[in-house]
Formats: C-alpha cells, structure tokens, sequence
C-alpha cells in the first residue's frame, strides 16, 4: 500500500487504496489535541487516520491487545526478525529485571512524555523519532529521519530480543495495556491448572508464570498459550469475556469485525461542506504572490498565481512537514482550492496541522494581491 501511495502521490497513477496518514494510529490524538488547542481547527468528520485511533482503542478495551499481536505491522516486522536470528543461530537474550527496575515499565514513561510534549505543542519534534513513521516510509522514497535509526536499532535487537519495541517502547501498546487492564475481555488460567508454565515458554512477551488466575496486561493476545497442550493433560490458558469463555476461533473472528468495521464505516460518515468562493474578496491584481503559513512542523512557503480574478496556480516552495504524511493533503487541497475558488477552512474536508497551515499560506498570498 505504501508502495501504491508513492506512485499516487508522484503522478504515475491515479488511485490509491490507504495513504500514510491513513495508516497512523497516532491521528485521533492529534485531531482531539487540535480541537482543544487550535481555534482554526473545524472538526469536518471522522477521517480514516481518526477511525484506526479508535478501532485499535476500542478493541483493546473489549478485545485487549488483539492489534498487537494480530495486526501491527511493526509487531510482525520483529517477529520477522526473530525468526531470522533464530535460523542464522543467533541465541535468543532475555530483558534484564531488577526489584527495582522493569524494562517494561519504560513505555508507559513514554506514553506520559509524548503526550505531553504533544499537548504543549511540540508534536513536531517528536514525530521524526518515531519508527512507525520510519516504516511507513520504507517505500516512499526511502526518506531517513532519527526514526529510521531507531527502526535499524530494533531490528537488530529483534535478532535476539522478542519484541523489543512492544514491550520497552511503544506507546500505543502503552495505552492498549491500561485499558486491556480494566476491559472484560483477559486470558484465565483453568482450575486445574498447576501453573508449570510450559504454556508460556514460546509467549513472544516473555509472560512469566505466575500464580494469579489472569495473565498480565502486558500479554499481546497472540493467543499462542490458548492454543497450546498441556504437557500434563490438564486444561491451561482459555479466553474468557465478563467471566464467560470465549472460544479462540470466535475471538479473533469477533475482533476482526470490530476493528475493520470501525475502521471501514466510521470515515463514511462525512459532514456537510460549505462553499465560499474568493469572488467576494474583491479585485485580485495579476501576478504571482508568495504567502506563509504555519503548519505541523513549522513555516509553510507557497506561490499563488493570479489571474482575471482567479487562482490558476499554487505551487509549494518549502516547508518542515513530516514526509508521507503532507503530501496528498497538499495535492488535494490545491485542487479544491483551484476548483471552488474556495478560502473557507470548513470547505476543506480532513484538513490537518499541515492542511491549516498551507490554506494559511494561500490566505497570505492572496490578501497580498490585493494591495
């Protein structure tokens, strides 16, 4: 898909099935800070970056952490890896653990931080860390930010680590534990079960045994320990909802529905657009204006051509947005820009920091063929 939207974005075809932003499961904190924060944020319906926040949100508080073991990307990116050591005869390396000190303890650390960072405006100088962002560029031109390096140092960890990045550093996976911890849906020893752990031995987390009934939030829901036998003939590890046991095939069928239905039908739903042409703003002398504005990651520079009272051209000339995420919010933006004729925000379907700041800079550029 990522290839696909490279080629879309450059012109070479002219459909495409997700974009990188539609892909960010980060996107629905970033429209609810906007709404908080931003006075020009119009809120124009669920995007489909919004509508990933809240599948993989709402499935972790009824479903638990099915996204991190079924579907992130990332998460099958280590596991590849892993794999890959394994064959080459790299020796698997357990995390160090202390009384005092729990590696896994260091995600819900970040979780605090970005979210703070964020909320107070500095969102821009977390992104380029991130390497989920690093992956979803693999194929966009092969674009390197800090992040990349993070994304080459957990692949060489995962050579020898399990999941390294989920377990230590992801964020979302952060969030997925609280609210895996407080949702009906967890994985339940049996009765009879001795606690030998042999159930456990190939978790992908590293879940020790234990003596409690529930096996911990930091679990993936990989499922691997449901579907494990007993070295004893006992019954071991089943998934149970509100106290009822669910069967394994029913789960992940279940899970499935929900998460691809949020994700599929929820940007469906769209709000009704206004129309403002520029018509009204009154005589707009020929020539070409550069207009600056201030988008996600900093200034926006654009050129807008004018002509008999219309915008025929605009052209980007620089900017600090992240790349993979800008880019069609540009391309579509230009085109209802220079299709309506239209300078209202509300006009601009799913404009984001970037959209905001580019409709920013066309402003600018506009009111200046006016004096």
């Amino acid at each position: 898909m990522s290839i696909i939207y490279f080629l879309y974005i450059h012109d070479y075809i002219d459909f495409r099935i997700l974009s990188i932003g539609d892909m960010n499961p980060y996107g629905g904190w970033t429209a609810l800070k906007s709404y908080f924060t931003d006075l020009s944020y119009k809120f124009r319906g669920l995007t489909s970056s919004i509508s990933l926040t809240a599948a993989v949100l709402i499935l972790a508080l009824f479903g638990g952490r099915f996204f991190c073991g079924f579907l992130c990307p990332v998460g099958s990116f280590q596991d590849f890896f892993k794999y890959v050591g394994s064959k080459i005869g790299i020796k698997e390396k357990r995390l160090y653990r202390a009384k005092q000190f729990n590696p896994e303890m260091m995600k819900y650390i970040i979780l605090i931080l970005v979210l703070s960072m964020s909320a107070l405006g500095y969102g821009s100088l977390i992104s380029p860390f991130s390497p989920w962002l690093a992956y979803l560029n693999l194929f966009f031109g092969f674009n390197v930010y800090f992040g990349s390096y993070v994304l080459l140092l957990i692949i060489f960890v995962s050579l020898f680590v399990k999941r390294i990045f989920c377990r230590c550093l992801c964020p979302l996976g952060a969030f997925q534990s609280l609210l895996y911890a407080v949702g009906p849906m967890k994985i339940n020893k049996s009765e009879t079960c001795s606690s030998c752990g042999e159930c456990l031995k190939n978790c992908p987390v590293d879940i020790e045994k234990s003596e409690d009934d529930i096996v911990s939030p930091e679990c993936i829901n990989c499922l691997e320990c449901t579907g494990s036998n007993c070295i004893i003939g006992r019954e071991g590890f089943a998934i149970t909802f509100s106290n009822r046991i669910v069967m394994k095939g029913k789960y992940i069928i279940i899970c499935l529905c929900l998460f691809f239905g949020i994700y599929i039908i929820l940007p469906v739903l769209k709000c009704p657009l206004a129309v403002q042409t520029i018509a009204g703003i009154g005589n707009l002398s020929n020539g070409t204006y550069e207009g600056s504005g201030i988008g996600f990651g900093g200034n926006m520079d654009v050129a807008v051509c004018i002509k008999e009272n219309e915008i025929i051209e605009i052209k980007l000339l620089s900017n600090r947005e992240t790349t993979g995420y800008y880019e069609e919010t540009i391309k579509v933006m230009s085109k209802e820009i220079i299709g309506t004729q239209n300078l209202n925000l509300d006009a601009i379907s799913g404009a984001t920091a970037s959209g905001r700041g580019f409709l920013s800079a066309v402003k600018d550029a506009v009111s200046k063929s006016l004096e």
